[in-house]
């Protein structure tokens, strides 16, 4: 569904500014970034869950419509991008075990990201797609932290 409503909004953002150019005499140029989902792996391993988690981050700084809810789910983007980097660093360490409690407390961030996402705050502050985008980024994330951390 959401590909479908990100074809659809690309299809009317080529058209409107046609539409609107053919009707006016004035014209104006819009630049607008898209980060598609296809640009990173979705697997569980540390690259992809960094990749995502940035492009998580890249999504959350461009939303306009989070309210006042956006620093806080910055500052937790912002942890769980922390948090994974450390697990990764005592994996390459050769600490199985203490990557394993830091994938943990990065689980944790996830679901706290999620409870807010799910919250009446967040339903009343953030827009039902944006919302709907998250909260389905949030859960991929926590599915393929989940499947790492059992096979550590």
């Amino acid at each position: 569904m959401s590909m479908r409503s990100l074809i659809a909004g690309l299809a009317l953002g080529v058209a409107l500014p046609g539409l609107a150019a053919a009707q006016t005499t004035s014209t104006t140029t819009t630049t607008t970034t898209t980060t598609l989902p296809g640009q990173c792996v979705v697997e569980a391993s540390f690259s992809s869950l960094a990749c995502r988690t940035d492009a998580l981050a890249a999504q959350l700084a461009g939303a306009t419509d989070l309210g006042r809810t956006k620093d806080t789910l910055m500052s937790q983007a912002a942890k769980f991008n922390g948090r994974l980097l450390d697990a990764e660093s005592q994996m390459a360490a050769g600490n199985a075990r203490k990557a394993s409690t830091r994938l943990k407390k990065a689980e944790r961030v996830l679901i706290s990201m999620g409870f807010r996402l799910r919250s009446l705050t967040g339903r009343r502050q953030i827009a039902a797609p944006t919302r709907a985008a998250l909260q389905a980024t949030v859960a991929g994330l926590d599915t393929d932290l989940k499947a790492l951390r059992k096979t550590l």
